[in-house]
C-alpha cells in the first residue's frame, strides 16, 4: 500500500518524541516493586472502579471520558452515557447505530446504509458524528468522507459524551463525542467463540481469547477476531467484513502499565442509493408499485471497499503518590476505493414523465488517508483544607495526511443509462467518468490544555479548563493555512448526600476549515461552537441506577455556506443552533431487571442560512423533535427456568421536516426490538431481533408524485450460539 504526502521528517520526530521519549526517564526513576509485590488487577472483576474497565451490568459508576480524569459519572459536568459490554450482547447490537440507539440526545437515522458508514447515520443534539468518533481517547476520523465502520465486537463500552468537548480532545462537533473503549488482556483466562446466521443469508463467526502469559502475570495478551459473511434486504447488496484485533498488556507493578492495541480491519460492502418516486412507492401507479428491495446501481461495479490498519499504546505511570503520567499514541491508516451508482444529480428530475425511468450517473473515489495522535497527560492530585484537587495537564499531537482522486456527482464523461424500476435491464452497456480531480490535506495540530476537577466541603464539584490548539495545514494548490483556537469549559455540581447532583456548565467546540475561498482566496477561519447546560442526576443510596435530567442550548458559528449561484464558492456566514431536554435512566436490579430508558426533545434551527440548510428560521432536515427509547431485560430467577433471559425494546422517533423550505415531512416511526437467550453450562444460545414488527417506513422528500422517497430499514434477526470457557 503506497501513501502520498507522508509526514516530513520533522513530524515524524516530533512525533516519536511524543510517543516514545518520555517513557525513558519515567521509567529511570522509577523503583519497581519486587514480583511478590505486585497484585495483578482482574480487570473483569466485579472490584474494578476504573472508568475504562468492562461495566458491571447496566449502570456504570465511572468515565474516563468525561474529564480524562477518572472521575464518579455523578461528577461530570456533562452528560455523559456509558453503554457496556453486556447491554450490547443482551440487545445483540452488532452494529454502532445499534450499540447508541437507545442512549438520550442520539438520534439513528432510520436508513439502509447504517452498516456500512455508520458515523453519517448517527446524529448527537442535532449535530451528525461523522468527525466525532474517538478510540480509547484519540480522535478516529482520518479526514476522509467514507471513513470505515466500526466493529462493536472488538469493544468493551462505548461512550457518548453530548456537548462540546474541545478543551479536552480539540477539533470536534458541538454535539458530542462518541468513545470506543478497545477490549484489552484480562489477567483471568477468557476464551470465547461464537457463530451468528440471520437475516439475508448473514453468517459470522467470532473468537475472542485473553489470559496471562506469565504465572505472575505481568504480561496478558488477547485477541478478538470476527469475520462477516451478509447480503442485504435489497437486491445484489451485500456486506462483509474481517476483523483482527491483537493486544497485548505488560504490569511490571502496581505502578507501571503498558497495554499495545492494534487491529485490522476489511470491508466489502455495496452503498445503496435510492430515487424512487412517490408514485409507485407511497401508493400504487399505472404500474403497480416499486419493490421495497429495489436496486438502482449495476451488479458487480458498484461497492465501498476499505482496509484499515491501526496500532498504538496506551502507557501509565504512577510517580509517587499524587502523580500520574499517561501517554496514548496510536497510527491509523486507511484506504478505500468506492464506486457509487446514483440517481442524476445533473438534471432537475432524474424521474421520466411517465414515474417509470430513472436517469442515472456514476462517481469513483480512490483515498487514502493516515492519522498519527499523541496524547501526553499528567494527573497531579493534591489537598489543601476543604479542596481535593486533580489538576489535569496535556499536550497532544494529532498529524492528518490524505490523498483523494474522485470524479464529481455531475461529471459529464459518464454515461450510465436509465433505469427502468418496475422491470430492471442490469446489462445495459455503459462507460465510466473520467474525468478525475486529485486533492490532498496535510495537516497538523497541536493542543495545550489545562483542567482542574476540585472537591470541597464534601458537597461540591468544580470543573474548570482551557485549551489552545494550533493547526496547520496544507491543501492541494492553495497555501498553507494556520489556524489557532482558544477552547474554554467550565462545570459547577452539587453532590447532596441523597444522591441528587444538580450541575450547571459551559463549554466551547472547534473545528479547523482546511482549503482557502475559490473567490477571494481568503483562508478559512474553524467553525466553532458553545453550550450552556443545567441538568440533574440522582444515584439513589443502596440502589444501583442512575436517573438524570439535562436542559441544554448550544450552536455552531462560522460555517460555511455555499454561493446559490456558484456553488464551489463557500462563505462562513452560517450559524446553526440545537436547543432540548433529555432524560435518562438506567436500572440494574438484584431481582435479575434491568432496563434504560430515555426521552429527548430537541429543536434544530437555522439561525443563518449554512451547513446543508439555505433557509434562515427553518428546521433542519431530518431532525425529529422527539425522542423515546425503552429497553427491559430479565434474567429469570427460579431453579425452573435458570439461564433462561429476555429483553425488549421500543424506540420511537417522531416526524420531522424532509425539505428545507419544511413544507414536507418524513413520518414518525416506533420500532420493536427484542431478544431472548438461555445459557447452560458453558454455553448461550440467543436470538436477537431489530425492527421486529418490520415496520418500514418511507421517506420522502415533498408530496408531489415525482417526490423521491427513499425506504427505511427492515427487520433483522439473527441467531448465535456462543460458547465460553476458562
Amino acid at each position: 500500500m503506497i501513501f502520498h504526502n507522508t509526514p516530513t521528517r520533522h513530524q515524524w520526530a516530533l512525533g516519536l518524541a511524543l510517543s516514545t521519549g518520555a517513557l525513558l526517564p519515567v521509567f529511570a526513576q522509577t523503583n519497581h516493586p519486587t514480583t511478590s509485590e505486585l497484585a495483578p488487577i482482574d480487570i473483569r472483576g466485579v472490584g474494578v472502579t476504573r472508568g475504562d474497565a468492562p461495566v458491571d451490568g447496566y449502570v456504570a459508576e465511572r468515565s474516563l471520558t468525561a474529564t480524562k480524569t477518572d472521575i464518579p459519572l455523578i461528577e461530570s459536568p456533562q452528560s455523559i452515557s456509558v453503554i457496556g459490554r453486556k447491554q450490547m450482547e443482551d440487545r445483540g447490537a452488532d452494529a454502532l447505530t445499534e450499540a447508541v440507539e437507545y442512549s438520550p440526545g442520539v438520534a439513528v437515522l432510520n436508513r439502509n446504509n447504517n452498516e456500512v458508514i455508520d458515523d453519517i447515520g448517527i446524529v448527537v443534539r442535532g449535530f451528525q458524528a461523522r468527525d466525532s468518533v474517538y478510540r480509547d481517547g484519540s480522535r478516529s476520523y482520518s479526514g476522509l468522507p467514507y471513513d470505515a465502520p466500526t466493529e462493536t465486537y472488538g469493544l468493551e463500552r462505548v461512550e457518548v459524551l453530548r456537548g462540546p468537548s474541545s478543551v479536552l480532545y480539540g477539533q470536534g462537533d458541538p454535539g458530542g463525542i462518541i468513545n470506543l473503549v478497545t477490549k484489552r488482556p484480562t489477567a483471568t483466562p477468557l476464551r470465547e467463540f461464537g457463530a451468528e446466521f440471520g437475516s439475508y443469508h448473514h453468517k459470522q463467526l467470532t473468537g475472542d481469547i485473553s489470559d496471562r502469559i506469565d504465572d505472575a502475570g505481568h504480561w496478558r495478551y488477547r485477541l478478538t477476531g470476527l469475520i462477516q459473511d451478509s447480503e442485504t434486504d435489497y437486491d445484489y447488496g451485500f456486506n462483509d467484513r474481517i476483523y483482527v484485533a491483537p493486544a497485548l498488556s505488560w504490569t511490571p507493578s502496581e505502578r507501571t502499565s503498558l497495554t499495545l492495541l492494534s487491529h485490522y480491519q476489511k470491508n466489502e460492502a455495496t452503498y445503496r442509493w435510492t430515487g424512487f418516486p412517490l408514485e409507485g412507492t407511497k401508493r400504487d401507479s399505472d404500474y403497480g408499485r416499486i419493490p421495497s428491495d429495489r436496486y438502482i446501481g449495476i451488479p458487480g461495479e458498484d461497492g465501498y471497499n476499505s482496509e484499515v490498519y491501526s496500532v498504538g499504546y496506551l502507557f501509565e505511570q504512577l510517580i509517587g503518590d499524587r502523580l500520574t503520567f499517561r501517554q496514548n499514541v496510536r497510527y491509523r491508516e486507511i484506504e478505500y476505493d468506492v464506486t457509487d451508482i446514483f440517481r442524476d444529480y445533473a438534471v432537475a428530475d432524474p424521474v421520466s414523465n411517465d414515474l417509470r425511468t430513472l436517469a442515472r450517473s456514476m462517481r469513483l473515489r480512490y483515498d487514502d488517508g493516515s492519522t498519527v495522535t499523541a496524547d501526553n497527560q499528567l494527573v497531579t492530585e493534591f489537598e489543601h483544607g476543604a479542596f481535593e484537587h486533580q489538576l489535569l495537564t496535556g499536550f497532544d499531537y494529532k498529524h492528518i495526511n490524505y490523498d483523494s482522486r474522485g470524479t464529481s456527482f455531475t461529471d459529464p464523461t459518464a454515461d450510465i443509462p436509465p433505469l427502468d424500476l418496475y422491470d430492471p435491464d442490469y446489462n445495459q452497456a455503459f462507460s465510466r467518468p473520467t474525468g478525475f480531480t486529485p486533492r490532498s490535506t496535510d495537516a497538523n495540530q497541536y493542543g495545550l490544555y489545562l483542567q482542574d476537577h476540585v472537591r470541597f466541603d464534601d458537597r461540591w464539584a468544580l470543573t474548570v479548563g482551557a485549551r489552545q490548539d494550533w493547526v496547520d495545514e496544507q491543501t492541494t494548490d492553495a497555501r498553507k493555512n494556520t489556524q489557532n483556537n482558544l477552547s474554554w469549559r467550565a462545570g459547577l455540581v452539587y453532590l447532596a448526600d441523597n444522591g441528587l447532583a444538580p450541575y450547571l456548565s459551559y463549554s466551547e467546540s472547534f473545528s479547523p476549515q482546511y482549503g482557502v475561498n475559490d473567490a477571494t482566496g481568503q483562508k478559512y477561519e474553524p467553525i466553532t461552537g458553545e453550550q450552556y447546560e443545567a441538568g440533574l442526576r440522582y444515584r439513589p443510596n443502596g440502589f444501583d441506577a442512575t436517573f438524570s435530567i439535562a436542559a441544554f442550548e448550544l450552536s455552531r458559528n462560522n460555517e460555511l455556506v455555499a454561493d446559490p449561484l456558484q456553488p464551489t464558492i463557500q462563505s462562513q456566514v452560517g450559524e446553526t443552533r440545537s436547543r432540548g431536554v433529555e432524560l435518562g435512566a438506567e436500572v440494574d436490579l438484584s431481582a435479575g431487571l434491568s432496563a434504560i430508558a430515555s426521552y429527548t426533545y430537541n429543536e434544530v434551527e437555522v439561525v443563518e442560512a449554512g451547513g446543508s440548510q439555505a433557509i434562515n428560521g427553518k428546521r433542519v432536515v431530518d431532525r425529529p423533535d422527539h425522542l423515546a427509547k425503552l429497553w427491559l431485560n430479565y434474567d429469570f430467577q427460579s431453579s425452573a427456568l435458570a439461564g433462561l433471559g429476555a429483553g425488549a425494546g421500543v424506540r420511537y422517533t417522531s416526524s420531522s421536516f424532509a425539505n428545507a423550505d419544511n413544507t414536507a415531512r418524513f413520518p414518525s416511526a416506533t420500532l420493536v426490538d427484542a431478544a431472548v437467550r438461555y445459557d447452560f453450562d458453558n454455553v448461550r444460545l440467543q436470538v436477537s431481533a431489530n425492527n421486529l414488527l418490520d415496520e418500514v417506513k418511507l421517506y420522502c422528500n415533498g408530496s408531489a408524485p415525482n417526490s423521491l422517497c427513499d425506504f427505511g430499514t427492515t427487520r433483522n434477526v439473527v441467531g448465535s450460539i456462543t460458547y465460553r470457557w476458562d
